[in-house]
């Protein structure tokens, strides 16, 4: 229940509201004046006597000794409440009107009556609305104007006294509003920065999103790009020979079966990766590595393809996702070379050089026409690859012929 009725609260209007604490407090000011002739010497008017000390809403004397209320008493509490209906779009005028009219009220030795709170109310309102500076300047000036009231109106014989309470008043009412316009900023300033820290997370999870599914685009097309070529090329081998040569063209069935199956093994270890935490079904397969260059190199050869590799006995220890790389890289040049070569002979090189893997895949075959086609995914899949790991690319045609692949991953614990 407290909490809907602070939500209804926050839906009235700042003017409705302002409004409503004007009147009110008006309503409030003439009730305090009716009942004051009630008093112990209430019953009929009496000539006001000057008070000792009644600055700002000083309640020394008893309600008594003053006459019945005036209609100028009335007018004049009217006068001092109802500007506060503007306190929020012109602050610092309402601030100056008040204090005047509570300065006036006081000098008039009218019956007493909480006039003094309306220029205290315009000065928490100001220190809510405007900075700190304009703060104690106004509140300086205000404070000036009644202190000469309580000069004036009661003489310097409790002066002194009703200064402290002016001061002290005054100096609460100003903190308090910069109170409440510092825990308005902070509170703004923790709400922006929610926001942003969400609207961050959103763009993270977004930019992880799309690196995962280019990664795994990458993945599926290594994978169906190098096997997909070895089996078109042993299908069409074994075309040519069916009738002619039915051994060879079984060695190629053989061939294509053997490709089929490692890129089925391929796929579902990939695919596993994608099932949800926790399923205990997912497969163990390894992750391709340079220890299965034979396999691709015997593919490739197994297509007529004359292929020379030159690996270093001792790589030492490579990360995983370095040599799962390089391995891509190896694959995806022999699928270009079965697309794009011809039968020719090819070279692959994989040599470890200070804290670099430098990989080369070289062909003889026929050298592609400059500038080379865009829009592909395997030159742009390696070059990605390289790059996510900080190293160089470079794929350009042969000075003698043929075609020239050559990555540099770091593999260091720096890089």
């Amino acid at each position: 229940m407290v909490e809907t009725m602070t939500s209804r609260l926050k839906r009235i209007p700042e003017a409705a509201a302002d409004a409503a604490l004007g009147v009110g407090l008006t309503i409030l000011g003439w009730l305090s004046l009716a009942v004051q002739p009630f008093g112990p010497h209430g019953g009929g008017p009496h000539p006001p006597q000057p008070p000792s000390t009644t600055p700002l809403g000083s309640t020394t004397n008893p309600f008594g000794e003053f006459g019945s209320p005036t209609p100028e008493v009335y007018a004049l509490t009217a006068v001092a409440f109802l500007p506060l209906a503007a306190r929020r779009r012109l602050p610092l005028a309402v601030l100056a009107f008040t204090s005047v009219v509570a300065a006036v009220y006081e000098l008039g030795h009218y019956p007493p009556n909480f006039v003094f709170l309306a220029p205290l109310i315009a000065l928490y309102t100001v220190a809510t609305v405007r900075d700190r500076r304009t703060t104690l300047i106004a509140g300086a000036l205000s404070a000036a104007v009644q202190l000469g009231a309580a000069w004036f109106g009661g003489g310097s014989s409790g002066f002194w006294t009703e200064s402290i309470r002016i001061l002290a008043l005054v100096g609460v009412a100003g903190a308090l509003g910069d109170a409440a316009r510092s825990r308005r900023a902070y509170i703004a300033e923790v709400e922006q920065r929610a926001a942003d820290a969400e609207r961050t997370r959103e763009e993270e999870a977004r930019r992880r999103v799309d690196e995962e599914r280019l990664r795994i685009a990458r993945e599926l097309h290594d994978v169906t790009a190098h096997s997909l070529s070895i089996i078109a090329v042993q299908s069409g081998a074994a075309t040519h020979v069916i009738d002619s040569d039915p051994a060879e063209a079984r060695r190629a069935l053989e061939a294509i079966r053997g490709t089929a199956k490692d890129a089925l093994e391929e796929l579902r270890a990939m695919l596993g990766v994608l099932r949800a935490a926790g399923d205990n079904d997912a497969p163990l397969a390894p992750v391709p590595g340079l220890a299965r260059l034979g396999d691709l190199v015997a593919s490739l050869e197994s297509t007529g393809y004359d292929v020379g590799v030159d690996v270093d006995d001792d790589l030492g220890e490579i990360p995983s996702v370095v040599e799962t790389s390089a391995y891509r890289i190896v694959q995806e040049a022999i699928t270009n070379v079965v697309r794009h070569a011809g039968v020719c002979r090819v070279w692959i090189r994989v040599r470890r050089e200070g804290g670099e893997l430098a990989i080369s895949i070289d062909n003889d075959g026929r050298t592609p026409k400059l500038p080379l086609p865009v829009g592909g995914h395997g030159l742009a899949g390696m070059g990605e690859r390289v790059t996510a790991l900080g190293g160089s690319f470079e794929a350009l045609p042969r000075e003698g012929g043929g075609f020239s692949v050559a990555a540099r991953l770091p593999i260091t614990r720096g890089a």
